[in-house]
């Protein structure tokens, strides 16, 4: 699979007679099989990012070169369906098709494989909407299994989570970059960002990529967030 590659990206949103936006242009390059954590303050742009580079919304300048379709999963409530979890991850194979009169058998198949896969099968006949927070989650990202996207962007993905099911949400994003994807995850929970490949710390004047060690390091959390880091973000011993 080819990278994902940003060049003088510029997203945000027009004023339209409303406040508006714009991040600072961001080059960038995310390659096949890395797990990019986005981090930065409630709403400096995350979310406006990501729906850019999934082609939800226009950029206001700059080029985007991808690999090819993007998946997106919006933040935790964003779905609600009265589908089976079975059918709503198997409609993940609709754009597949230019035309689909119906599930195939096929398409259940592998949403029945993608489900086993995030041990979730047992959900499969529930009604989507009835399920807690950590099992949508976790049927959603069975349906950007079988979408095969090449570059799957996330928004928020442990956000309402327990430990258990934040555990196992992202045992499941490592696992779709382990197949080769792009993976970009927007997360408030450090402790997620400081096991990613690398970070993109979204500030309102300035986007840095760099290592979690030195993305998530007290001064660069101070100057972002404005807080003190109370430890590390890894182990959460106390930092000096």
């Amino acid at each position: 699979m080819s990278p994902l590659v940003l060049e003088a990206l510029v997203a945000g949103r027009p004023s339209r007679g409303g406040p508006g936006f714009r991040l600072p242009p961001l080059d960038f390059t995310a390659r096949p099989g890395e797990v990019v954590a986005l981090i930065g303050p409630n709403g400096v742009g995350k979310t406006t990012l990501l729906k850019t580079i999934a082609g939800l919304i226009p950029s206001l300048g700059g080029r985007i070169d991808r690999p090819g379709a993007v998946a997106y999963l919006p933040p935790p409530g964003a779905v609600s369906a009265g589908f089976t979890a079975l059918h709503l991850t198997a409609l993940g194979r609709a754009g597949r098709r230019r035309w689909a009169p119906g599930l195939t058998p096929d398409d259940v198949e592998a949403a029945r494989a993608a489900l086993a896969r995030l041990d979730v099968l047992d959900l499969a006949g529930r009604p989507f909407d009835r399920l807690s927070s950590g099992q949508q989650q976790l049927v959603l990202i069975a349906r950007l299994f079988v979408q095969d996207a090449p570059v799957c962007l996330l928004d928020e993905p442990l956000a309402l989570l327990d430990p258990a099911h934040a555990r196992a949400v992202e045992t499941a994003i490592r696992a779709l970059a382990a197949e080769g994807r792009v993976v970009l995850a927007s997360a408030h929970h450090l402790p997620f960002a400081s096991r990613a490949d690398r970070v993109l710390a979204i500030g309102p004047d300035r986007i840095e990529a760099a290592a979690p060690s030195e993305a998530l390091g007290p001064d660069r959390i101070r100057a972002l967030f404005g807080v003190e880091a109370a430890g590390c973000p890894c182990c959460g011993q106390a930092l000096s």
